[in-house]
């Protein structure tokens, strides 16, 4: 199957051996306020990153001063990671039936733009919530009237992207039709846009294993959304198998996607310049590592910064394999490799680190 989608400034080829440099690599990182994110980033290779700016199950709005935000800014700058993408929090729905939810999820975004303003971020990615019961097209027009809202009261640069999701029962945005229903009905403005998520479309029942059916899926993206509207993709494999509608995050190439097919993807011409941001569950539970951030590089075609100490994790996971070998026992392999990074954050009363590796 030979198609043409391409952007002016990406390279023309998907061949597995030709590299990515346009496309910035990078992970969703949390845990232990602004201060610590530079420096965690780094530690795993990042070069770009995506972050909460409020906690992600809580309506309190962002309280980032601008001194923090400056020293956030100047912080990411000597690190070299760009562009931020800040993830909105879990709560909002602007489907919702209910007038005092909608107007907690406009300001709960507005308030969301206006921080990521402050930290220098170019993109907020927001859930598109659920229908909850009534029908989809009634839900559409909620959802429509309330980033209508939003924009009346933001008109900043930063550009607020919709998450495509997996589809689950009433959940909003399982369909690139959706998502373009969507964008066209507010105008199509610049100051909206699309995040795929590839586990998410995936499920979905957007096949990507393929070369073929990597092409047929972003032809349909480019015919109901429009590539220019793809502002950031998270890049995850998928517990979950193809067209089940189950958002399950999976490490790079350990899922039902595979490493093959993600490298395809990573490399596609249509993704332009577009950053790409993992969402994985990480070998230690804890989100996005050094593991998977060195897949990430390797299935760009690119050198990974962290090299050194991606060999000395590598090494401790062989030698875990070859002493449960000895010994009979099953290989701790779910374990994060022991390498040098920043002092532990301190965690949420919840007592687990909050990441957005399944939503």
């Amino acid at each position: 199957m030979t198609m043409s989608l391409t952007r002016p400034s990406a390279t023309p080829s998907t061949d597995m051996t030709s590299p990515t440099p346009a496309v910035r690599l990078g992970a969703h990182v949390s845990g232990g306020g602004l201060k610590m994110i530079p420096d965690k980033a780094s530690s795993i290779g990042c070069e770009s990153v995506q972050i909460f700016a409020s906690s992600p199950q809580m309506w309190r709005p962002p309280s980032i001063k601008p001194a923090e935000a400056e020293a956030f800014r100047t912080a990411c700058a000597a690190a070299g990671l760009g562009p931020i993408a800040v993830h909105a929090i879990y709560l909002v729905n602007p489907a919702s039936e209910s007038d005092e939810h909608r107007a907690k999820t406009v300001t709960s975004l507005v308030a969301t733009l206006r921080a990521s303003e402050m930290l220098g971020a170019s993109v907020v990615v927001t859930h598109l919530g659920s229908s909850k019961g009534t029908p989809k097209a009634e839900a559409l027009a909620r959802s429509c009237r309330t980033f209508a809202e939003i924009l009346e009261q933001y008109d900043g640069p930063v550009r607020l992207l919709f998450e495509t999701s997996a589809g689950a029962g009433e959940t909003m945005g399982g369909t690139f039709d959706e998502l373009g229903e969507m964008i066209r009905t507010l105008g199509a403005p610049d100051s909206l846009g699309v995040c795929i998520d590839t586990a998410h479309i995936f499920t979905a029942g957007y096949d990507l294993r393929t070369a073929d059916d990597l092409e047929r899926t972003l032809e349909t993206f480019d015919r109901e959304v429009g590539l220019r509207h793809l502002g950031a993709a998270h890049l995850n494999d998928s517990k979950a198998p193809f067209g089940s509608n189950k958002d399950r995050h999976e490490n790079i190439g350990d899922g039902e996607i595979g490493a093959e097919a993600l490298g395809r993807f990573i490399r596609h011409p249509a993704l332009g310049t577009t950053p790409l941001y993992l969402e994985v569950p990480g070998y230690s539970k804890e989100g996005p590592d050094l593991p998977n951030m060195g897949r990430l590089f390797e299935l760009a075609g690119r050198p990974f910064p962290r090299s050194e100490e991606l060999e000395v994790s590598r090494q401790e996971l062989a030698a875990r394999a070859e002493e449960a070998a000895v010994s009979g026992q099953p290989a701790d392999t779910t374990s994060e490799p022991t390498v040098k990074k920043p002092a532990p954050a301190r965690r949420p009363r919840s007592g687990k680190a909050a990441t957005p590796a399944d939503g």
